[in-house]
């Protein structure tokens, strides 16, 4: 692989090299803190609850406020937002966010400290998804037609000292773009670097980037393929992080962690926003301490300097060795730590989704239920099906178990009894030695459980696989992470951060996660499942993508989000978008089965895939005109 950034020392923490970018009275990028903030989700022409909002945000942690500009009024209010907050003691900047109306960015970037634009919407077109042919000249034009456009834009943010974000979203690139690009993390980049040339030609360098997407992989791919492009082009603008329409609660947290985590390993990252169909101010407490975990990385590992033996731009799963339920074409198996429990009983067994069959009188795995049971010394008194793998400490291990032993590597070494079917050993990077590789190749029952007790775990497995990966071997490889947090949500985000890399890169064959201060293993068994989820590795309950409200939601999202899930909840694998606007609508609904926009007033609209099926319902019929239209296509599906 050609040297690029993310191969000198790429599983030692560090930050990739940015401009610094000064935003009203701050600077991000280089080697300034990373910050966070949010989006408000008022009208932004009300100008006092915006004003109240914002505050809300700061006084919460934000450290920039953004507000939608959805026409003149709109972008005339920001002058006295940003008086009202200085009269009120707040120096915070604030951003605009400008969609289809480039003239409304010329009005913002005089009264703000930053304007956020779409590439896909500024010049071009609202996408239709049509192919559109140009010729290579006829593409050269329109290229010429931005610059024309964009130039202006740029000398009024140079005379009132203004920062710009080019702001690419997966769900909103141009028919232009994706005609010659495809919808992909190549596309997104490519209508990133169209204006990034503008801005290096005119020698802008307040810039910040963002490349976002609901699907955490493409999200990823994209912002690793911009880093390598701007290098190329020696460019070094800074970059704000975020999944777009990552949901709420648990389920949102854990998805923009994943994204958001696995760039952060990579180094990569200036600002983040953290985007939660909630109210504004919840997100900046979940972006602070995502941060936060990723200063206690900041000292780099002591570890070699290795070329990635796999490649970070597109995802590959790890060629690995099938091992019963685990490797091979198998989905990531979760294990579950049962030694945690005073005592195993069958109510802890269908706490963790087991069902017990009354015919077979064995418990039987479902699809929230963790694949393998680690045991230890525990002898269970009840039987499994064959789609569970019980895990025992090889000391209280034989060969009429029907369990399968886990060692730790010198106990492997020097075990007398081994299985001949399948034996777990739990290993460490120093311990990755030439003579230990080769004793791991001559052994193919060999399931590896790594894990690592540095202070940069994470980058520590990912060296490990790698050196796998560069020397050929395929047996299967479980990540192990332990964690002492005493807040479960904390666990939840570290967890996610540390862990959702090594799936979407596709380096990992299963996880087994622990907390000291556990609520209970249903609950870490359902992270783990979260993760699997958030990095598209594994389904197993229904995906909602939902964006946070905005000032061009005019509905309730949150309430909405609420009813759908209600709902939908129990309907597995089903992808549901619920959009409060068409600005990212249909695009990034791309992956959805099903999409609930906002389309007006208290007007939603039903899509199908891209496809508009009902158009401008009353918001009070929209939940239950989706649900008739998801039954409607489970009867016809089942004839």
């Amino acid at each position: 692989m050609e040297s690029n950034w993310f191969t000198p020392t790429p599983f030692q923490y560090r930050r990739f090299g940015t401009h610094p970018v000064k935003i009203g009275n701050i600077v991000l990028g280089g080697n300034y803190p990373i910050r966070v903030q949010s989006m408000a989700n008022t009208s932004t022409h009300n100008v006092e609850a915006s004003i109240k909002q914002a505050i809300e945000i700061i006084e919460a942690g934000g450290e920039l406020v953004r507000y939608t500009v959805i026409n003149s009024q709109d972008a005339e209010a920001l002058r006295l937002i940003k008086e009202g907050l200085i009269q009120k003691g707040f120096d915070t900047p604030i951003v605009a966010d400008v969609h289809f109306n480039p003239l409304l960015a010329d009005i913002a970037a005089r009264y703000v400290d930053k304007v956020r634009i779409n590439p896909g919407n500024y010049l071009d077109k609202r996408a239709t998804f049509a192919t559109v042919e140009f010729t290579d000249k006829e593409y050269a034009q329109e290229l010429i037609r931005l610059k024309e456009r964009f130039v202006p834009f740029l000398n009024i943010c140079k005379e009132h000292h203004t920062a710009i974000r080019i702001g690419t979203n997966h769900g909103s690139l141009s028919d232009r773009i994706m005609s010659r690009y495809g919808d992909t993390p190549a596309g997104m980049v490519e209508a990133t670097m169209e204006f990034l040339r503008i801005c290096q030609s005119e020698r802008f360098n307040n810039v910040v980037v963002s490349l976002k997407s609901s699907n955490t992989r493409i999200m990823v791919q994209a912002y690793r393929l911009l880093a390598l492009q701007m290098q190329k082009e020696e460019m070094a603008y800074a970059l704000h992080l975020g999944v777009t329409e990552a949901g709420s609660g648990e389920d949102g947290r854990i998805k923009s962690a994943v994204g958001m985590g696995t760039l952060m390993h990579d180094g990569l990252g200036d600002t983040i926003r953290v985007s939660l169909t909630e109210h504004p101010a919840k997100e900046i407490p979940v972006a602070a301490a995502l941060v936060n975990h990723f200063k206690t990385l900041s000292i780099p590992q002591v570890l070699p300097t290795v070329i990635p033996a796999y490649n970070p731009f597109t995802y590959q799963k790890r060629k690995s060795a099938n091992q019963g339920i685990i490797g091979g074409s198998s989905l990531p198996v979760v294990v579950s730590d049962l030694t945690t429990e005073a005592e195993i009983t069958p109510e802890i067994i269908e706490g963790l989704g087991f069902v017990l069959n009354p015919i077979s009188n064995q418990f039987e795995r479902t699809d929230l239920s963790p694949d393998a049971l680690y045991v230890g010394e525990l002898e269970i008194p009840f039987r499994f099906g064959k789609n569970a793998l019980l895990v025992s400490d090889h000391k209280y291990w034989d060969n009429q178990s029907t369990s399968v032993p886990l060692f730790s590597w010198e106990e492997y070494l020097f075990a007398t009894q081994k299985s001949f079917i399948q034996n777990w050993v739990q290993i460490h990077y120093n311990q990755l030695d030439e003579k230990t590789m080769a004793t791991i190749k001559e052994d193919p029952t060999l399931v590896l459980v790594v894990y690592s007790y540095s202070a940069n775990k994470t980058q520590e497995i990912r060296t490990f696989i790698n050196q796998l990966l560069a020397n050929q071997i395929t047996n299967p490889v479980i990540i192990q992470q332990a964690y002492s947090e005493f807040h479960f949500s904390d666990f939840q985000l570290k967890s996610a951060a540390d862990c959702g890399l090594f799936f979407i890169d596709g380096l990992s064959d299963g996880i087994w996660l622990k907390n000291t201060f556990k609520k209970s293993n249903k609950e870490i068994t359902d992270t783990a499942f979260g993760i699997l989820q958030a990095s598209r590795t594994r389904t197993s309950k229904t995906e909602y993508i939902s964006c946070p409200s905005c000032g061009r939601t005019l509905f309730d999202l949150e309430v909405s989000l609420a009813e759908v899930k209600e709902a939908t909840s129990h309907l597995r694998g089903l992808k549901i978008a619920i959009m409060g606007c068409i600005v990212n609508g249909p695009g990034e609904m791309a992956d959805a089965d099903y999409g609930y926009v906002g389309a007006g007033p208290g007007k939603v609209s039903l899509y199908k895939g891209k496809e508009l099926v009902l158009r401008n319902i009353d918001a009070k019929d929209a939940v239950k005109e989706l649900i008739k239209l998801i039954d409607q296509d489970s009867s016809v599906n089942q004839k």
